[in-house]
């Protein structure tokens, strides 16, 4: 199986690709930070791995990342749009170059990727198309705003996405995650135990990638059981 992966480098990105390497094929695995890259493909067995370095706030590195992908993918069985940002801000000290920074790693590199590469699962009539978004989607956080719209842009078109691509054969599933325990939370004083595990949210990934042709979870939502994260 060929997967492509976002936010590759690190947290839960870096569980996608080592989960998506027990299935062979080729793996994309695509951040900002090259030397994290290469020692996550160093790592990685049984599998060949094409590592991408994008700054997704710069249109132009977007674009020749698209044009890469172009070239080394015309099978895509799963993507994997992951990558992510989050600042805190409220609504009254939010301005347009913040949302749209938050909106241009949120939502702007998934919808990219995944225009890029509709045609190839529209042709080959499969796949799983899996886009993470953020529980500030049900529940509204106005201390994060720019980061919030951001979310319920990619969640919007999840839902357009969900709709395109339903006579192709084409999965597409939202997960929603509350508060997960990665590297982000490092020096933070918080009950990581009590938070979501890497591992919860690559179960639920395999869980949608075996499911039958005719099954797609088109939301997962998947929190702190005390759900005050």
């Amino acid at each position: 199986m060929n997967f492509i992966i976002t936010g590759a480098s690190k947290g839960l990105g870096k569980e996608f690709a080592k989960f998506a390497s027990k299935y062979g094929g080729t793996i994309g695995i695509i951040a900002s930070n090259q030397d994290r890259l290469k020692t996550i493909a160093e790592d990685l067995k049984h599998c060949s791995v094409i590592t991408y370095t994008c700054d997704f706030t710069n249109s132009e590195a977007v674009q020749a990342l698209i044009r890469e992908l172009q070239a080394d993918f015309n099978q895509v069985d799963v993507l994997i749009n992951n990558v992510g940002a989050f600042e805190m801000g409220s609504l009254e000290e939010t301005n347009l170059e913040q949302v749209n920074r938050m909106l241009s790693i949120n939502f702007k590199a998934a919808f990219s990727i995944t225009q890029s590469l509709l045609n190839v699962f529209k042709s080959q009539k499969y796949g799983t198309i899996i886009n993470v978004g953020s529980i500030v989607t049900e529940e509204p956080r106005k201390d994060v705003s720019a980061y919030t719209i951001s979310k319920f842009a990619l969640q919007g078109y999840t839902k357009v996405l969900t709709d395109d691509l339903k006579d192709f054969g084409v999965k597409v599933t939202e997960i929603i995650p509350g508060s997960i325990n990665t590297s982000s939370w490092d020096g933070i004083e918080a009950p990581k135990n009590d938070f979501v595990q890497t591992k919860d949210i690559v179960d639920a990934t395999e869980m949608i990638i075996k499911s039958s042709l005719g099954a797609n979870f088109e939301q997962i939502i998947v929190r702190p059981t005390n759900r005050n994260y």
